[in-house]
């Protein structure tokens, strides 16, 4: 009966093992690069599992050249597997096996397969009446030394492929790791080594245990998970480990792994005990204990995870939940200050230091902790190369050791060096620097990792935020300011949003009118020039009034541009701008407008309607103007606008005009309390369609104003294209 309860552990350990392999094989944050050798050595260690149980069976109801061929092939297996762990630490980081790796590989892989087909080497295997699992094995030497020594064909397989080999393995791993400049990788390969030791143990444990309970040497696999997990650990976090997350990881350990084995077996023998002469009481309880023990070790895990002092260290979320709250309409120097702070806290970075580009060709330093004025050129030849290669993201761990970085190591080290950090993030518009955040090494001496680059690269839009806040609102002596001087920034706004491509072609006449109701708001026209045949324009408002809004306009404008380098795809650049609307400006910050493309080349205009109130076309075929729409949905409401937008398309024939506007123009009321409508916008285009374009956007304007004969009280936007046709 014990028998069959070891059969069933195995196989169960087998399935659980298979299913591990395809969460991790699953993991989406994983590289391939990284994961396919751990996969590969579960499902390796699955099937060894699997051919121990089924020998087992076998033992019970096959004859014996099937079964003792079955447990020849599972303990050869055993060698490899304890052989592929070693060549998988000699060749750890670079998981691609060196070539005399693989040959000593399969030299020790072809003996161990001799060692258990060689005559003498693995005798017989059976379970005999008291569930005593026997290996019956040759004497390595013969005669009376033989005898004295008692050493078996068998016993020896398992010294050198459990123990004597990956000895060695660990002793080389030791050497290298004390002879390599990587922090990470040194930690890596000790870990690597403690993965051997823990197993060594496990495995002495196991033939402790089976001079109690000889059915244990069929279970002797289960020494080899410590050594597993610690693989995937190494694998899985690619960070050093100081005090504080080591005693974490061994009590998360004992905890939610150890506690639950030894309980199980505390379990298993007392009902031994009690109920191994009958078997219908034995295995109904033990399945039942089994099944308590489960829901309680989920239950313990959950909570003990969640605890302050072992909860992972993962900071993405709150972190990201922080710097989204950051309220830009406070006053600038609060507004630093909490950006440092958040970065500090979840970041755990001992200082921040940020530079601006000046506009005389140096990044000078608008906020440093110790008030040390920082200068550099912005034409270092590091930065010029990292903005060629998108490279915006640099640790100074990975600056000395990869590749990628050979041909700017000496200007990286010197920036590293001058500005006291071990991380830098470039905050860019196209070749442009707008700032750049320098990070200090983090207080626990731990380095910036894989998992913080991940985290910067998915906020790098927030970081953006801030960084063309201070370029382009903040200055020196707006830092230092208690009052809300920031107001005179609206010339600096006003000069932002006049910043455009104006269309140089004669094919298009375009004209254009935004007037804030309160100096500077968050309307306004973009036209950006992808090619001689093709132009982008945006008309549109963001949320809020004053400051703030044209504050968020500036910075749409500038990541606009930002994506355009990234895609080609008008629907997706639409949809960037959207994500980013949601997740890194100011929450309940929205767009309503218009995204459109002007193709001279097909005379067709395509256009993306996100919430604008109206955009009107005059026909001059029908002597006629319509109003257009496609389907829409305003910006920065959800996180995925795919589903809810639509590319249109119109052709344009000569003396075709487009009027596009916002809220302001349509729904600015007279003293009377009557909207200025569609109907009188529609009216102004037929009655001036026979004059340019800036003046047709202008009598508009006019227009609006002596209908309501008051000053107006939302901002106005009208943005009017003529097609002129041929070039």
């Amino acid at each position: 009966m014990g028998a069959l309860v070891f059969l069933v552990l195995n196989a169960l350990v087998s399935i659980v093992l298979i299913f591990l392999s395809f969460a991790i094989d699953n993991e989406k944050n994983n590289r391939s690069d990284a994961v396919n050798p751990l996969v590969n050595s579960i499902i390796f260690l699955a099937s060894i599992f699997g051919m121990m149980a089924i020998t087992l069976g076998l033992c019970f109801w096959a004859p014996r050249p099937i079964f003792m061929f079955f447990g020849r092939i599972t303990f050869m297996l055993m060698g490899w597997y304890s052989v592929g762990n070693c060549a998988y630490m000699l060749t750890y980081p670079n998981i691609e096996k060196k070539q005399s790796v693989r040959i000593i590989q399969w030299i020790l892989n072809l003996i161990a397969t001799w060692m258990m087909f060689k005559r003498g080497g693995l005798n017989s295997i059976s379970i005999d009446y008291n569930s005593n699992f026997i290996i019956s094995s040759g004497l390595v030497f013969s005669g009376t030394f033989g005898r004295r020594l008692s050493l078996t064909w068998f016993s020896m397989y398992m010294e050198v492929y459990i123990f004597v080999i990956p000895f060695v393995t660990t002793l080389m791993v030791l050497v290298r790791a004390e002879n390599t400049r990587s922090k990470l990788e040194r930690q890596n390969l000790h870990l690597l080594s403690m993965g051997i030791l823990t197993s060594w143990i496990l495995f002495r444990f196991i033939e402790f245990a089976a001079t109690y309970q000889p059915m244990m040497r069929s279970f002797q696999l289960i020494g080899f998970l410590p050594c597993l997990l610690l693989f995937m650990n190494v694998q899985e976090k690619k960070e050093i480990w100081d005090s504080r997350r080591i005693i974490r990881f061994v009590f998360r350990f004992l905890i939610i792994y150890m506690l639950p084995a030894l309980l199980d077996g505390i379990v298993y023998t007392i009902l031994w005990k009690l109920f191994s002469h009958n078997a219908v009481i034995f295995y109904p309880i033990f399945l039942v204990v089994n099944i308590v023990l489960v829901i309680a070790w989920v239950i313990l895990g959950r909570s003990v995870t969640k605890s302050e002092f072992m909860r992972d260290s993962r900071y993405a979320k709150d972190f990201e939940n922080e710097l989204t709250s950051i309220n830009f309409q406070d006053d600038p120097k609060d507004i630093i200050e909490h950006f440092i702070d958040t970065f500090k806290r979840f970041v755990d970075v001992e200082s921040v230091r940020i530079v601006v580009d000046s506009g005389n060709g140096y990044l000078e330093s608008i906020f440093t902790e110790e008030n040390e004025k920082l200068t550099m050129p912005v034409s270092n030849e590091a930065f010029d190369y990292l903005l060629n290669q998108k490279r915006l993201i640099v640790f100074k761990e990975k600056a000395a050791t990869e590749y990628a970085f050979a041909a700017i190591r000496v200007p990286l080290k010197q920036i590293f060096e001058e500005t006291k950090s071990d991380a830098f993030i470039i905050l860019n518009e196209g070749r442009h620097i707008v700032s750049i955040i320098f990070l200090g090494k983090k207080r626990s001496d731990n380095i910036f990792n894989d998992y913080d680059f991940e985290v910067f690269s998915r906020l790098y839009s927030n970081f953006f935020v801030l960084g063309y806040y201070m370029k382009n609102i903040l200055n020196e002596a707006v830092v230092g300011t208690v009052n809300r001087e920031i107001r005179m920034s609206s010339q600096i706004i006003t000069s932002i949003q006049e910043n455009m491509d104006l269309i140089k072609t004669s094919k298009v006449d375009c004209g254009y009118r935004m007037v804030p109701a309160h100096n500077i708001g968050g309307e306004f026209v973009d036209l950006i020039r992808l090619t001689d045949q093709r132009h982008i324009f945006i008309v549109g408002a963001l949320s809020g009034r004053g400051i703030a809004a044209s504050m968020n306009m500036v910075i749409l404008k500038s990541i606009t541009r930002t994506f355009l380098a990234e895609t080609s795809d008008f629907k997706e650049l639409v949809e960037k701008v959207n994500l980013f609307i949601r997740t890194s400006m100011p929450k309940g910050t929205f767009f309503e407008g218009i995204f459109g493309l002007l193709d001279f080349s097909t005379d067709t205009m395509y256009y993306i309607n996100c919430g604008a109130p109206a955009l009107f076309m005059y026909t001059r075929a029908y002597n006629n103007v319509i109003e257009i729409q496609g389907e829409g949905h305003i910006l920065g409401f959800v996180k995925n606008i795919h589903p809810y937008i639509r590319v249109k398309k119109v052709k344009l024939a000569q003396g075709d005009i487009v009027l596009a506007c916002t809220n302001g123009l349509i729904e600015t009321s007279s003293l009377r309390g009557e909207q200025y409508g569609k109907s009188r916008i529609q009216s102004q285009m037929m009655e001036n369609s026979t004059y340019p374009a800036d003046k047709m956007a202008q009598f508009t304007y006019d227009s609006l104003v002596q209908f309501t004969s008051k000053a107006l009280e939302n901002d106005v936007t009208v943005l009017v294209l003529k097609y002129e046709g041929e070039a």
